[in-house]
């Protein structure tokens, strides 16, 4: 079995194993890493074999070499998972010719563009640009390395590396919760690696997300600053229904602008939201007063003028809107903290109301279509009950 040494002369690693004909022969790894070095060692060790005996016969012995170097390893305990999934490599190369070594980004570019039949463009677009902020955070060495190689130390290092990126085409920074999307993604594209016996484990299972301490606080709008958007001289009567229907059903901009007749039932409006679509779910809210009264006498689509358009072009023009309006953008709050407004701001609006009214927290996240208990808890403001309650006390 080959064994390691250096010489006084030379900075590099010699590796001294015998040949197939029991010679003792000893030859430079050209690396000064020592695990580097190890690898290069038993690869030529098997190939001096494989030159000297023909193919039926010599197997066995190159198999037997890398369990013994394996063995002798796992005994002065230098055996590494690491080094575990690199013999076991070499012994599915010699057992299968067609063994298939693939390397991370060849993996994750083929992952994501899998992908396509199965989600929509706007998450297949998720899916790409992980792989590329991904293989940018790896750097070229690690994503040109066997996917079956990658470590979770290497992910964590660049999720770190992630959100001290800049967004493409912005000087902003890449947010945690972005990272954490990545994150996401990853270990589904690690998971099929481990199907395909690409690798062994998915590193990226245990690994924790990042805290989002840098994402931004919303606040919702007071009654009267939704009176001011809707009554505003400038405010089209589109735009009028986009904010009343927006702060009484809750729906995200790019479901109200999809709208149209079929999606009222008598005194309800039935909609199966986009982000939600391919669960198959679909939520009931039922109409209030002035929306049914703006709705009143449309037929087809309620808005035609927006139907198409990019979400984040008509955001803009919300804001837009805001400040002709004079409704701030940004609130300061105490402690310094700032807090932000935007059309989904009436979505966190809605879910407010409903609490003040004392509406059951049941039933609220049910009229939202929220996942979880805890995402709709990011969307209720309780001001208005706290100050309620706190003046419930006795006077002492």
């Amino acid at each position: 079995m080959a064994t390691l040494y250096q010489k006084q002369n030379s900075p590099y690693w010699y590796a001294q194993f015998f040949n197939s004909d029991g010679s003792r022969i000893s030859r430079s790894t050209r690396t000064k890493k020592r695990r580097e070095a190890e690898k290069v060692a038993t690869i030529m060790e098997a190939e001096e074999l494989e030159r000297k005996k023909d193919s039926s016969s010599h197997l066995p012995k190159l198999f037997s070499s890398i369990i013994e170097t394996a063995a002798r390893e796992a005994a002065s305990g230098e055996l590494t998972l690491e080094k575990t999934d690199s013999y076991l490599r070499r012994i599915h190369q010699l057992a299968n010719p067609n063994f298939k070594v693939v390397s991370v980004k060849e993996h994750l570019t083929e992952w994501a563009s899998a992908q396509e039949s199965y989600v929509k463009a706007k998450s297949l677009k998720t899916y790409f640009d992980m792989v590329r902020r991904m293989t940018k955070a790896f750097g070229p060495k690690i994503s040109s390395k066997p996917i079956g190689d990658l470590t979770k130390a290497e992910v964590e290092k660049a999720l770190t590396k992630i959100v001290k990126m800049n967004v493409k085409g912005t000087q902003r920074k890449i947010k945690a919760a972005t990272a954490n999307m990545d994150l996401g993604a990853l270990r589904r594209a690690l998971n099929d690696a481990v199907e395909k016996d690409y690798a062994r484990i998915n590193v990226a299972q245990g690994i924790r997300p990042l805290p989002e301490n840098d994402s931004t606080e919303r606040a919702p709008f007071t009654t009267e600053e939704v009176r001011k958007l809707i009554d505003h001289q400038s405010t089209s009567d589109q735009w009028k229904g986009m904010i009343l229907i927006a702060a009484h059903t809750g729906l995200r901009i790019g479901d109200i602008t999809r709208l149209d007749k079929t999606n009222v039932q008598g005194t309800r409006l039935i909609v199966r939201p986009e982000k939600t679509k391919k669960m198959r779910k679909t939520i009931t809210v039922p109409l209030t007063p002035p929306c049914l009264r703006w709705i009143e006498g449309r037929t087809g689509d309620l808005f035609p003028d927006f139907k198409g358009v990019k979400t984040g072009t008509l955001s803009t023009q919300f804001v837009r809107l805001m400040e002709r309006v004079g409704v701030p953008r940004e609130l300061v709050e105490a402690d310094h903290v700032i807090k932000k407004r935007s059309f989904h701001s009436l979505r966190h609006t809605f879910a407010s109301w409903l609490a003040e009214a004392d509406v059951h927290a049941d039933v609220r996240q049910k009229l939202t279509g929220h996942q979880s208990a805890g995402v709709h808890g990011r969307y209720t403001h309780h001001d208005e009950a706290l100050d309620r309650a706190v003046a419930r006390l006795p006077d002492i």
